[in-house]
């Protein structure tokens, strides 16, 4: 056990930084000891701060989703190396609290109700309010930071972060990239990979501002990088095993749950009735994480493992939300390279997303085979509507995009070589899926 009451000085924190920056691969016990008990110091402003801006989000959005977590320690120390001058316990970001708001809308509700009710806060506000909405980070990132202290003079700053859902989902996308292509784009940006950053940072673009150029950028880089079959294979992999464990610990009766995910990119989780008892169980998990794993706490109302999944896709690896945009932004790149009659692209761009689609119908296969045989979800109509809303869900969004694609491929005689080219793509995709489905009739 940490001795989180431990007083330290400037200088002392001061010393540690510059020790860990000269040797950052060889840092001594007692300097990790030191960095431990600094985020332990930040318990109880966190959970103050946490508690007043979670009471206040759900009066504004009951479908909102609030979180808290301590940076760990491996990002502490990268975010030193990146920053010579930073002291490190005067950092911004060690601890913080996140809610995730249905929309934007509900976000600057939320933000004018903090501002509003300001001065019946346990908190006060600090430095300079980022709205990173109105004005995105260079990457794309959308959000708004405030930096906040309590009352009582703790001078221990607490990260606040107000972003919508679509923003979100962005934002775990990148972590989810970093994690699966071994890029570090959250932390590096271009230098990481160019084209993996530029493609990211054109999802965080409204739809209507996206240009033809880039929408063959997005297709080029998806193909290029195999990306939403490799991102779809951890996906099922992980979706199924994940939400049996979810249903067989009827974790949808909790409002609390703490979440933790390691290098493995499983993840573990828990739920509990009580905030003061999730937090409990989050600090003797942040105490005992030998394993560095990532941990959070949050709290939904209503919760399903639907939503947690989607909000936590960068800790479930089960869904999330961007990828259908990128289908989206693949299909028009299908349909401006017909229209503009280049063949060759036109092809190529309509191959990969027929065989999408037959990737994804696999996987929908297989879970409802798996919907079908869970003994759980059958027995339970709160957890078997959820999942079958989500099943069709899935079903749904994928016929819209490829019914709406084929809509704008009519033929048209200046149009006869792509047209030809599409007859026999789709003879394939025909021949190729009633193969399939001999072979699971076959298997049964």
């Amino acid at each position: 056990m940490i001795e989180s009451e431990k007083k330290y000085s400037n200088k002392d924190y001061r010393r540690l930084g510059d020790r860990i920056r000269q040797n950052p691969h060889h840092i001594a016990d007692d300097d990790l000891l030191m960095l431990q008990s600094l985020r332990l110091s930040y318990k109880e402003p966190l959970s103050t701060i946490f508690k007043s801006v979670e009471k206040t989000a759900h009066k504004v959005d009951n479908n909102c989703i609030c979180t808290y977590r301590v940076k760990r320690i491996e990002s502490i120390i990268s975010k030193l190396l990146r920053f010579p001058e930073m002291q490190v316990n005067r950092a911004e970001d060690i601890a913080g609290c996140r809610c995730i708001m249905s929309s934007v809308e509900k976000v600057y509700e939320l933000y004018d109700r903090i501002m509003r009710n300001k001065d019946k806060l346990p908190f006060v506000i600090k430095g300079t309010i980022h709205d990173y909405i109105q004005h995105p980070k260079p990457s794309g990132y959308r959000s708004i930071h405030i930096n906040a202290v309590l009352i009582d003079g703790d001078n221990r700053r607490i990260e606040i972060q107000l972003r919508a859902l679509e923003h979100h989902n962005w934002a775990t996308l990148v972590e989810i990239t970093d994690l699966l292509f071994d890029t570090k784009l959250k932390e590096h940006g271009k230098e990481a990979s160019n084209d993996l950053f530029e493609f990211h940072r054109l999802l965080s673009i409204p739809d209507e501002e996206i240009k033809k150029k880039q929408k063959y950028f997005i297709a080029e880089t998806v193909i290029k990088y195999n990306y939403i079959e490799t991102i779809g294979e951890v996906f099922a992999r992980n979706y199924l095993d994940v939400r049996s464990r979810w249903n067989g610990l009827k974790l949808q009766r909790y409002p609390f749950f703490l979440v933790s995910t390691g290098s493995d990119g499983v993840p573990e989780f828990m739920g509990f009735m009580k905030f003061e008892e999730a937090e409990s169980a989050y600090f003797n998990e942040f105490i005992n994480n030998d394993e560095n794993r990532n941990i959070v706490l949050t709290h939904l109302q209503e919760a399903s493992f639907t939503k947690i999944s989607i909000a936590y896709s960068n800790y479930f690896l089960t869904f999330n939300n961007a990828i259908i945009n990128v289908l989206l932004y693949l299909s028009e790149a299908v349909v401006s390279a017909y229209r503009q009659h280049r063949v060759g692209l036109f092809k190529r761009y309509y191959h990969y997303f027929l065989s999408l689609l037959t990737f994804w119908i696999q996987k929908q296969m297989l879970e409802q085979d798996s919907f079908k045989k869970d003994r759980i979800a059958m027995n339970s109509l709160r957890i078997k509507t959820e999942w079958t809303n989500s099943i069709k869900h899935g079903v749904n969004v994928l016929s819209q995009i490829t019914v709406n694609m084929h809509k704008k491929l009519k033929f048209d005689p200046l149009h006869v070589a792509p047209y030809i080219a599409m007859k026999r793509k789709q003879q394939e995709f025909r021949e190729r899926y009633e193969e399939q489905q001999q072979q699971n009739a076959d298997r049964q």
